[in-house]
């Protein structure tokens, strides 16, 4: 345990900049670097002159040894296992991969030598190309003096298995070295070398066939620089694959990448594989057959996952529009040990559809909301969903699958990225038969209205200014009486009142509930003109209080 915790601290460590890492191994800067071949060994430290075999780095504090004679200046050397010496022309996929980019003089020397005016921080880059083409350049990572003037070489991570983490816990020892933990502190860089290279393979090279992959390091001065100035070591790889090469790659990647296998997959059931609008009600089971706990354990973002709940993303669209996306938080049992749950996608008709108590609403997938019916009535009413056959796509996925620094977007090609827990397309027959049918059966009905001052009131809001040029009033009628806020003083201020608005806008007609309507106090007991005191406004998540009507229903 005690050793566990250290790593961590480490790793919390390393992350904030490499040079912080020089108090933590100053006891062992001169254990010898396990590449060297045949005379790698402790050497105590002296002040005694360096012989002329060359075997140290000069001016290496590390203490980390090369074969001057093996290793050409210039160049980069690939490794399968971490700190071998057993440098391949050749690799396969999904074998662990590192690159040791021997420089032959420091980063500082290098950059004075190619008229960089630097003097004691240098700047450098990774590189990778496959099979010619450019996949990415790493930002600029900052090497302070203790580094650039001593580092003759960097060992670089490319792809990397996932036991790595279970090997250094049962032999710290193997991070013995600053360029050890180096390597150590990439593994936890969202967008770091390991990602990006392991992604960039999975892209390029998982279908099959041969590849090359060139690797460069360069240096800069200044980390506002997207690109090296001057490259300073390359080394390039044969990578052969197949098909188990690939699922190591898998293994190996971004656990957002990791792929499902077939027999861990839940699946969709729905009532209906082709289902025709007005016939009926449309539900979909979600059956698993695992836990929801079990999909976040495995795509595990954080050092632990293992809690009474959590979040599994929900995300349908039509025609590979976005329908409906949202999160559900599941709790102990329904987490835990549930493998069936179920929802509504388009019941019969849309009574209940005001209140939050209505039937569709009732599910352990959301709260309080079913997202998906709402917007498939607005889609029917508004006639946005043309007579024909659409495809109605839903997607199950773990939160646990979206990197940190995802930026959320709501686009098909967004939730399109994360690996499915389960997915499903069903058939949705549209005909205008169909669709007046379900218009027909709807609840929806003109606004009632007061009478008396609140008829005048009512006027004024529907020919008031929404703020909103895309919105048109259609009806809003005063459904509460009016509030009197003072200050502390006593002193009137202004008046409140509730209504609903029935308003068209490109999506089709929506029922806003409970809007507050206000006036500004004049005074001499007099009130301003009533005015919106919140914003009318189509972007709206359509819920119970926010409701989609068919406009023949309510004009």
């Amino acid at each position: 345990m005690k050793t566990k915790n250290l790593i961590w601290t480490m790793a919390l460590s390393f992350l904030m900049a490499v040079p912080v890492v020089n108090g933590q191994i100053n006891k062992i800067q001169n254990a010898k670097d396990k590449i060297t071949s045949g005379n790698s060994g402790k050497k105590d430290k002296t002040d005694e002159p360096k012989t002329e075999t060359k075997n140290m780095d000069e001016n290496n504090n590390t203490g980390e040894t090369k074969n001057a004679a093996a290793l050409d200046p210039g160049k980069g050397y690939f490794y399968t296992g971490f700190k071998s010496n057993d440098f391949k022309n050749e690799v396969n996929i999904g074998d662990d991969l590192y690159v040791r980019m021997e420089l032959g003089k420091t980063m500082i020397e290098i950059a004075q030598e190619k008229g960089l005016g630097v003097t004691s921080w240098a700047y450098g880059y990774v590189t990778v190309y496959i099979d010619g083409n450019k996949s990415f350049t790493t930002k600029p990572y900052s090497f302070a003096s203790n580094i650039s003037k001593v580092w003759t070489y960097i060992n670089l991570p490319l792809n990397v298995g996932p036991d790595f983490m279970k090997q250094i816990e049962s032999d710290q020892s193997m991070l013995e070295t600053e360029q050890d933990i180096w390597v150590f502190q990439q593994l936890f860089q969202e967008k770091g070398l390991v990602r990006l290279y392991t992604e960039s393979a999975m892209a390029s090279m998982a279908s099959g066939g041969n590849h090359t992959v060139k690797v460069e390091f360069g240096l800069s001065d200044s980390d506002s620089k997207k690109e090296p100035d001057f490259v300073a070591a390359v080394g390039e790889v044969k990578i052969t694959v197949d098909a188990a090469g690939a699922a190591n790659l898998a293994e190996n990647g971004p656990k957002n990448l990791r792929p499902l296998s077939e027999d861990k997959k839940g699946k969709f059931v729905p009532s209906s594989q082709s289902f025709t609008i007005g016939n009926g009600e449309l539900t979909v089971n979600l059956e698993l057959p695992q836990a929801p706990k079990y999909y976040n354990m495995k795509w595990c973002k954080a050092s632990s996952c293992d809690y009474d709940h959590g979040d599994i993303n929900f995300y349908l669209s039509m025609d590979n529009e976005p329908l409906a996306a949202w999160t559900t938080t599941l709790w102990e049992a329904d987490y835990e040990s549930n493998k069936s749950f179920s929802f509504v996608i388009l019941p019969k008709n849309d009574q209940g559809i005001n209140f939050t108590e209505g039937s569709f609403n009732n599910s352990k997938l959301f709260k309080s909301t079913n997202p998906v019916v709402y917007n498939m009535f607005d889609l029917i009413y508004s006639g946005k969903l043309t007579p024909g056959t659409h495809k109605l796509k839903i997607k199950a996925y773990s939160q646990e699958t979206v990197p940190y620094e995802a930026s959320y977007e709501f686009a098909d090609s967004y939730f399109s990225q994360w690996p499915a827990i389960a997915e499903i397309v069903i058939d949705i027959v549209v005909t205008e038969q169909g669709r007046a049918t379900t218009i027909n059966s709807s609840e929806a009905k003109k606004l009632n209205h007061a009478g008396g001052e609140w008829a005048t009131v009512d006027s004024q809001l529907k020919n008031g200014n929404t703020g909103n040029p895309q919105i048109e009033l259609i009806d809003v009628a005063t459904t509460s009486q009016w509030k009197v806020v003072t200050n502390s003083l006593g002193a009137i201020l202004y008046r409140t009142c509730k209504a609903d608005v029935i308003y068209k806008c490109e999506k089709g007609c929506r029922l806003f509930k409970n809007v507050e309507i206000k006036e500004d106090y004049s005074g001499g007991e007099t009130y301003g003109t009533p005015y919106f005191n919140e914003r009318i406004d189509m972007y709206f998540e359509l819920n119970s209080v926010h409701v989609p009507v068919p406009e023949s229903k309510i004009k």
